[in-house]
């Protein structure tokens, strides 16, 4: 009986042992590279990488010339706030204010005409569902400044593209 008792805590100690080298390793591995995936896809926070494109006559001005386009990012819970808001709220309101608790954050950017601008991956927030864009042309009467495109906030990979034309917006989303 010794022996039969002695060979299985072998089995448990060996089994533990490799196990364990295994767990040490992708460890190791985390430590040199935070960026490595831990866990499923689908339990981590979406990320998103956004690329920033404007025609050479984006945003003209009264004089007819192309002019540097302000635009913002936001990261929204619900769209529903951004799509009631009108061009002077947003414009003269801080965005945490005008669109309440559906706004999570925000980035902002001036971008020059005929320019091209990829972002970093972001990590998005687990409850954000929408991603908006928000121009400020120099027009305000142009039909088409804001755009919202949905998402989820996690188990995605995203690549969206933000496409600035003379006066509208254009967004296009890709998921890997």
């Amino acid at each position: 009986m010794t022996g039969r008792v002695c060979r299985a805590w072998m089995m448990i100690l060996l089994t533990l042992t490799l196990s364990g080298c295994e767990t040490a390793k992708k460890i190791g591995q985390v430590i040199k590279n935070p960026d490595i995936q831990v866990g499923k896809l689908a339990d981590q926070a979406s990320q998103v990488t956004i690329t920033l494109l404007t025609e050479p006559d984006a945003n003209l001005n009264a004089e007819g010339e192309s002019a540097a386009v302000d635009i913002q990012l936001v990261y929204l819970s619900d769209d529903s706030k951004l799509q009631a808001a009108d061009y002077d709220l947003l414009a003269s309101t801080p965005l945490p204010d005008a669109l309440g608790k559906n706004y999570i954050d925000h980035q902002d950017f001036s971008l020059l005409p005929d320019t091209v601008k990829t972002l970093p991956p972001v990590k998005m927030d687990e409850k954000t569902q929408f991603i908006g864009v928000i121009a400020y042309f120099s027009d305000d009467q142009t039909t088409e400044w804001k755009q919202i495109e949905p998402v989820e906030g996690t188990g995605h990979n995203y690549r969206l593209l933000v496409h600035i034309r003379q006066s509208s917006i254009e967004m296009k989303k890709e998921d890997d």
